[in-house]
């Protein structure tokens, strides 16, 4: 019900500025969605739902491993540390101008390395947490049963650590989806990012509106269609 009133609030917000001409209407803008050529705001949209998911995906390995390492050492956890608080402190802007001019604007790799390098820090700290909480008796018990390192991690630890993984990374992709617009609006040839600046360097307000629109809808499609089922199935298995 909640939510419900927030979007009604949000749309009467929106009626009222397009009365007073601050804004186009909804309707205006909903209008300029479907005029658009299909195939065109497939490729966009696909092209953008690409990125976020190839960063995140390469955030989590990365993580992943760099996670399970410093497990093991406190030299490696005292270097995590530090890349964290670094990747913490950077923020996507500055990540997207650094990469765009490394890598180069029309380059397919700099949105997706920004999605990277923003997520990064995010699922690193939940993959040390997790794998600092796991219950120290089962661990014994494995070891009491003869159960090597390898036994520790894919029995106890991994599964363990798997609901506050799937929790974090249901943000990431949230965040990934966002964060590559910003990549794509600064060095990209596509995807909703480009889209939007284009539309805004042409002065074109309901252009700029119609691919928002278009961002808010992926986002919230992705998180309640994919994410939250894969997120209730894994608290369900933890239980």
């Amino acid at each position: 019900m909640g939510e419900i009133l927030s979007l009604v609030l949000l749309l009467s917000s929106w009626i009222l500025l397009s009365i007073q001409r601050t804004l186009p209407s909804p309707w205006d803008v909903l209008t300029y969605i479907s005029g658009l050529e299909p195939k065109r705001l497939l490729s966009h949209v696909l092209l953008t739902l690409f990125n976020s998911t190839s960063g995140f995906s390469l955030a989590l390995i990365s993580s992943l491993a760099l996670g399970v390492v410093s497990h093991r050492s406190h030299l490696v956890r005292g270097f995590t540390g530090g890349i964290c608080s670094v990747f913490n402190s950077t923020s996507a802007l500055i990540w997207s101008l650094v990469l765009v001019s490394t890598v180069g604007v029309l380059s397919p790799l700099s949105p997706i390395l920004v999605v990277a390098a923003v997520t990064f820090p995010q699922l690193l700290s939940t993959v040390t947490t997790a794998l600092d909480s796991v219950d120290r008796q089962l661990l014994e018990v494995v070891r009491s049963l003869g159960g090597s390192p390898i036994d520790e991690y894919f029995d106890i630890i991994i599964p363990s650590s798997l609901p506050a993984l799937i929790s974090s990374s249901r943000i990431a992709v949230g965040l990934g989806l966002r964060i590559s617009v910003v990549a794509e609006a600064f060095g990209s040839s596509g995807g909703i990012g480009y889209m939007i600046m284009r539309s805004y360097n042409l002065a074109d307000i309901r252009g700029v509106l119609a691919w928002s629109l278009l961002l808010i809808i992926l986002v919230i499609t992705v998180d309640y269609v994919i994410l939250r089922s894969i997120e209730k199935r894994s608290m369900r298995w933890s239980r």
